[in-house]
């Protein structure tokens, strides 16, 4: 009985196994899993805002082309293309700052941009890169080139030649006022007004100009040696009554020897004045103990900002 039970058991489990093995046979394999598709990245929105705009800033005239922003969701890099020319007599680099600002938020240059040498009386490229957050208005964004303490040059990215743009621009004016002090005849025909001192590349102080004076000188006496013509024989009264000297930095005072009789033309005074208000102006000649006020007035009245 237990032999039978034993084979019947033996029996009962092959034929389990038999079953077992028929469903694992004809169990469907399994299906694969398709791999999540990767959603493709937005496509940067590239604006070019034309500037066509020149600015004059630390003795450089800086022309201005374009302005592109290339943005996708998390902001990007606005590069803004120009041409600086230098003017003066020395090569040089303009080391004031250019920033990019929009409402408050101020954005500086990247190390990507280029800043370059400029010789003298020549042009050279120049690149300026900002990187910029998604919330920034670039539309509403200007160039601002300077400190925060000297004169700023503007330029708005959306509108170039809108009220808010500042280019520095230096005004000239034609004077014609002669008058004599002793023996010193002087013939004034010439004003500049600028914010910038450009034989130093250095830009002035907010709410300071230079002007600088144009004009002729003759000797009217009779002594052979000459006049000793300094900035002595020099001034300019301000609108205030305050007379003030030429500035003293070896640019800007012509200094010779006038021959008796013979005019010297083009001689120069360079003076750091308040911004010009209404008023007239006086360039003060003296010899010795003898004065003349050559009066004159400056036309706009205003800063060379408009």
């Amino acid at each position: 009985m237990i032999g039978a039970g034993l084979r019947r058991a033996g029996a009962l489990a092959g034929a389990i196994s038999i079953v077992l093995a028929g469903c694992l046979t004809d169990a469907p394999p399994p299906t694969a899993q398709p791999s999540p598709t990767a959603a493709p990245e937005a496509t940067p929105t590239v604006t070019t805002y034309q500037l066509n705009r020149s600015v004059w800033y630390g003795g450089f005239v800086m022309t201005f082309g374009t302005a592109t922003a290339t943005l996708d969701a998390k902001g990007g890099p606005v590069v803004v293309e120009a041409v600086i020319g230098n003017p003066g007599d020395d090569d040089a680099t303009m080391d004031g700052p250019v920033v990019l600002v929009a409402g408050a938020v101020t954005v500086e240059s990247t190390r990507e941009s280029i800043l370059p040498l400029v010789p003298a009386r020549d042009l050279a490229k120049a690149t300026f890169v900002f990187d910029v957050t998604r919330e920034f208005d670039v539309a509403a964004a200007e160039i601002r080139i300077g400190r925060e303490e000297e004169h700023q040059a503007i330029v708005p990215l959306s509108s170039p030649w809108s009220t808010s743009s500042v280019d520095l621009h230096p005004q000239a004016y034609s004077l014609d006022v002669a008058g004599q002090a002793g023996t010193l005849l002087v013939q004034l025909h010439g004003a500049e007004v600028r914010a910038d001192l450009p034989d130093w590349h250095l830009e002035l102080e907010e709410g300071v100009l230079a002007l600088t004076l144009t004009y002729d000188a003759t000797f009217r006496g009779t002594f052979s040696g000459g006049y000793a013509f300094t900035a002595a024989n020099v001034g300019l009264r301000l609108p205030d009554g305050t007379v003030l000297e030429p500035r003293r930095d070896g640019h800007s005072q012509s200094v010779l020897i006038l021959e008796p009789g013979k005019p010297a033309v083009d001689l120069r005074s360079r003076f750091e004045v308040p911004v010009p208000g209404p008023g007239p102006y006086a360039l003060v000649v003296k010899d010795g103990s003898a004065t003349k006020d050559l009066f004159f007035e400056i036309p706009t009245a205003t800063d060379v900002e408009d």
